[in-house]
């Protein structure tokens, strides 16, 4: 999987995702617009563009000179399945009943058909949660009391991890069902599928399950997606050790999800939170998707700032003096 998504571009590549903008806007063409008005060169679609918005973006698109770097499942939006609404979390991958599974192996393929339509060669995916009492809200209260060290939190978060362990089971058991059919299509389209570490503790998949997805589906084209903002926010909680998840899958890195947290809050603009991005750009090859994800509605003037902070830090390639 090393390199699978090297891009031989000579033009530094930070991408933006459409999605500080896409619920703001009802204008695909508009949306691209406005992605252009920023010095990127590279451009990530997500779950909140509707099929209308994305008929309306796509010629504008053909002949903008974005690089399409890649797409965030599920695109476009599946507005024709009736109580879902529009969400990378719209459906679930590792649902034990069989039918809504088989609905999400189905949208999410309709995803990697609109990437091979626009050459974006990354589907970022998350896929779904284990059924169990997450108390989540506890857990977080623990942070922002100022007890996360304590031993009471130590002890809660020992407990959620062996619940978490023995209801894991089923879920993991499903994911590895769908992916496996998922990686037939991807590597018949020429797509690498992208598995995002995730915010919530009891989402997957989890940071010990990469391992076992990467060595049960050895061969197929899967690799590690780092969100940075997500990574942190289990880093403070003291659910993963700092930079655990860099140092474990840096060979198996496909792409990034860049925005800074303070704390559990993340989707911030990069260089006004506590995130040292110089450890992630370590772990970067040229042509890694680098990615800013920034939060709904973050003002244009912010978004600004954040790919100047990127670029001056270096996370914009070299240009590559082999590509012809």
């Amino acid at each position: 999987m090393e390199g699978c998504c090297s891009m031989d571009r000579k033009d530094p590549m930070i991408a933006l995702s459409t999605s500080w903008k896409s619920s703001r806007v009802d204008n695909g063409e508009a949306l691209i617009e406005a992605v252009l008005g920023f010095k990127v060169t590279g451009v990530e679609l997500e779950y909140r563009i509707t099929g209308k918005m994305f008929h309306q973006m796509r010629t504008l698109l053909k002949r903008s000179g974005l690089a399409i770097v890649s797409i965030h499942n599920y695109f476009p939006a599946p507005t024709d399945e009736k109580g879902l609404k529009p969400g990378g979390d719209m459906l679930s991958l590792s649902n034990p009943d069989r039918d809504k599974r088989n609905l999400a192996v189905k949208k999410t393929m309709g995803t990697f058909e609109a990437a091979n339509d626009l050459e974006a060669p990354v589907v970022v995916l998350h896929c779904g949660f284990v059924e169990m009492e997450a108390e989540i809200q506890a857990l977080h209260h623990y942070y922002t009391s100022g007890r996360i060290q304590s031993p009471e939190a130590k002890q809660f978060i020992k407990e959620k991890k062996f619940l978490l362990a023995g209801r894991k089971g089923r879920h993991l058991d499903c994911l590895l069902f769908s992916l496996e059919r998922l990686s037939v299509a991807a590597e018949r389209l020429g797509i690498t599928i992208a598995l995002e570490n995730r915010y919530y503790y009891r989402e997957l998949p989890g940071p010990e399950d990469f391992g076992l997805i990467f060595s049960r589906l050895d061969g197929a084209p899967l690799g590690y997606w780092h969100d940075t903002g997500h990574a942190h926010a289990n880093e403070v909680l003291g659910w993963i050790p700092e930079g655990m998840l860099l140092e474990k899958f840096e060979n198996r890195l496909v792409g990034t999800h860049l925005h800074d947290a303070r704390g559990l809050e993340d989707h911030l603009p990069p260089g006004s939170g506590e995130i040292d991005f110089s450890r992630v750009l370590a772990c970067l090859k040229p042509g890694t998707p680098r990615v800013l994800e920034l939060e709904p509605g973050t003002p244009d003037q912010e978004v600004e700032s954040a790919i100047e902070y990127l670029t001056k830090m270096g996370f914009a390639d070299p240009p590559n003096e082999t590509a012809s």
